[in-house]
């Protein structure tokens, strides 16, 4: 086998380019290990070991579905580092200085990370016979316990071989190899043999995720499928690799003494993620402010990749002509399941979000504990939460006419939508005449349907003639939506000729509402922006549902009052089945049985919630 060689200046190492800082090598602190392996010669090889039954970080619980089997969830991790090979004919390659500098920054990522076990095998620990036991003997038995409940990654840090032929995938080298010629096969780790096992492992757990840090790692990727594949989402099954040069390429090491650039890069994309990302929680309370709440941010595969991608598009390989840059990461799935959509993720660093930036009233992040009902915190309605949008499981859009004809069959078989809404009135005397056949095209997908109808200055009695013209009362429609189109960047151009009386505003608005109540029998819901609901809703709207329009991700969530929303419109620019152009998406705080309930009375479900919290 072909081995990755260290020339003076970059060493073209099974590692990656390296980019950090020099650190003395240190040992790995150990911790203590399950009972069965108490008097085995594995016990020394955890460095994190939890009980079940260990509290679990509420992130991972929260996107880890529950499959109602009663089981905890359980993450599991499996470094091998391989930093020295005492075989090497020439002396100057026996000891790679930079796996030995990534080993203690890797082991104190992954004990933050959330793992109940982390197992460590480096250098001469690190044979085929301890992989073999740990991925076949004991990781496979403990994940199939808790089958589709656990989260598995397998790390590599060291030099990789080459295969043979092009067909041969190549391997990991261990401690024993001594180099190109070595053909022993108890010497090196075959990426075939691998890979059949994580697929073992891949088919009983929730995600699966493993990192190769070497030359020649992207043989580990034999499967071939037509579907796509999705890198980011991390509420579906998924099992993925993530390696640092192609199946024949050469990864790229640094000087001796720095890290390698694929661990090192990981672990700067997770930071940075963590910083610029728009994910976690925020809450805001009764004057608006928001405020991010540390320790709720993740950080998707994907997001890593990518990061990562664009940092190596710029490192410039020394002494190569033409000039060469870092090899790309290459990511693929491991097993070609149709079930698995999504993908593994991170929890954003504490410290990495405290960075983030604040913008506008932003409040400084802060670690709070509470119990959220979806959109507010339990027994304080006037305390919103705005979690991350894949925290909510009832999505819905709405659109208008020029945003062309629907296909209403493919919308409801995509499984992204549970609601629409369409435009279906404006004031006194605009209407969407596609609004009664679109409502019946719904009606036949089983898609729940309902009316907005844009509130502007003409008398409230001319606004709900027109709006029950254009859509007829019907107890299957859902709650008619009243557009408040209260913006102070861009104006109120249906509110120009009264935007100034405020009170008047206030007045009709109440006198609609009331008359919409009372002709189709359920509340309506307001929809409504922050500049809205601080000029004119205020307080004295809170019997309401509130639609919350924040149709930009530039500034955090947050507005004023003490009435939690109940749907949250979290863009404008959704690429949905079903819809020729990108239209509004929207999330329902609540379960299936809360959106039930408000679909058929239009009760302020967010406010009842934090009022009236369900019995768990």
């Amino acid at each position: 086998m072909k081995m990755g060689r260290a020339p003076a200046l970059l060493p073209r190492l099974c590692a990656g380019a390296a980019v950090g800082f020099s650190l003395a090598y240190s040992s790995v602190a150990l911790a203590d290990c399950p009972n069965a392996l108490a008097n085995t010669p594995y016990c020394d090889k955890f460095i994190v070991y939890k009980p079940p039954g260990s509290p679990v970080d509420k992130r991972i619980k929260s996107y880890i579905r529950d499959d109602n089997s009663g089981l905890e969830v359980r993450s599991f991790a499996f470094l091998v580092s391989v930093s020295k090979y005492p075989n090497f004919s020439d002396e100057n390659e026996r000891v790679l200085k930079s796996v030995q500098a990534d080993l203690p920054h890797i082991t104190e990522f992954l004990k933050s990370q959330g793992f109940d076990e982390v197992v460590v095998l480096k250098d001469e620990d690190a044979t085929r016979d301890a992989i073999n036991y740990f991925l076949e003997q004991y990781f496979l038995p403990q994940i199939s316990d808790y089958h589709r409940r656990a989260r598995f990654l397998f790390m590599y840090d060291g030099h990789g071989a080459d295969g043979q032929s092009p067909d041969d995938a190549g391997a990991l080298a261990l401690g024993l190899t001594t180099g190109d010629s070595d053909m022993d096969p108890s010497h090196s780790y075959s990426l075939d043999d691998l890979q059949g096992r994580l697929r073992k492992i891949s088919n009983q757990a929730y995600h699966t995720l493993a990192l190769i840090g070497s030359c020649y790692s992207g043989g580990i990727f034999p499967i071939v499928t037509s579907k796509g594949a999705n890198f980011s989402y991390p509420r579906e099954p998924g099992s993925h690799a993530v390696t640092a040069a192609k199946a024949h390429e050469l990864a790229r090491g640094a000087v001796d003494g720095k890290g390698t650039v694929f661990f090192e890069e990981l672990l700067k994309a997770i930071n940075k993620r963590a910083i610029d990302a728009n994910g976690g929680q925020f809450i805001s309370g009764n004057e608006g402010a928001p405020q991010k709440v540390l320790g709720t941010t993740i950080v998707r595969l994907g997001q890593v990749v990518e990061a990562m991608n664009i940092e190596l598009e710029d490192l410039e390989i020394p002494s190569t002509d033409p000039l060469e840059y870092g090899p790309q990461l290459r990511i693929g799935s491991l097993v070609s399941d149709e079930t698995f959509n999504g993908a593994f993720f991170f929890l954003a660093p504490m410290e990495a979000e405290k960075q983030a930036i604040t913008k506008g009233d932003e409040l400084p992040p802060e670690a709070r504990d509470f119990q959220t009902t979806g959109s507010a915190i339990v027994g304080q309605p006037s305390v919103k939460v705005f979690s991350p949008p894949e925290d909510y499981s009832v999505r819905g859009a709405n659109f208008r006419a020029i945003d062309g004809v629907p296909n209403f069959d493919a919308a409801a078989k995509s499984g992204a939508l549970n609601f629409l809404y369409q435009r279906a009135t404006v004031g006194s005397d605009q209407r969407d005449d596609t609004f009664p056949g679109n409502r019946t095209d719904a009606a036949k997908a089983e898609l729940p349907f309902g009316p907005i109808h844009v509130f502007d200055c003409s008398p409230p009695e001319s606004q709900i003639k027109n709006l029950l013209e254009a859509a007829p009362p019907d107890k299957a429609m859902l709650p008619v939506a009243v557009d408040l189109e209260w913006y102070k960047e861009s104006g109120s151009p249906t509110l120009e000729v009264c935007a100034s009386d405020h009170d008047s505003v206030r007045a009709n608005l109440k006198d609609l509402l009331s008359r919409v109540q009372e002709a189709y029998g359920k509340q309506p819901v307001i929809y409504a922006s922050r500049q809205g609901i601080a000029d004119i809703l205020q307080s004295d709207f809170s019997q309401y549902p509130l639609w919350y329009a924040e149709r930009t991700h530039e500034f955090a969530p947050g507005y004023p009052g003490d009435n939690p929303w109940t749907m949250w419109q979290i863009t404008k620019e959704s690429k949905l089945d079903g819809f020729e152009k990108p239209v509004d998406y929207n999330v329902f705080f609540g379960s299936r049985d809360q959106f039930n309930a408000f679909a058929a009375t239009g009760q302020n479900a967010g406010r009842h919630a934090a009022l009236l919290p369900e019995k768990k």
